[in-house]
């Protein structure tokens, strides 16, 4: 019988691991939109990623207005760094 028991707790145990390890995160913060949309973009993740283009409403294409061109540039005063990310190394 605690063998048994034993089986029961570990195979309990490990379910709730599983759970917690693959939750979800929590979405962005509200602040860090208003940061990309004044061009302080978050820089831990790269490539940085593109904005949403917006949904257009006008119908005559005449009308219509591009959206501002997605363009990233360095902060003042950053170094000259080049990155370079690899997808295959395996050939």
């Amino acid at each position: 019988m605690p063998g048994r028991l034993w089986c029961s707790v570990a195979l309990i145990a490990g379910a709730a691991i599983g759970v917690v390890a693959c939750r979800e995160s929590a979405p962005p913060a509200p602040a860090a939109a208003q940061r990309r949309a004044a061009g302080d973009y978050d820089r831990t993740v790269l490539p940085i990623a593109e904005p949403k283009p917006p949904t257009y409403t006008e119908l005559d294409a005449r009308n219509a207005k591009p959206p501002a061109r997605f363009e990233v540039k360095a902060p003042k005063g950053a170094p000259n760094v080049v990155i370079v990310l690899i997808d295959d190394i395996g050939f």
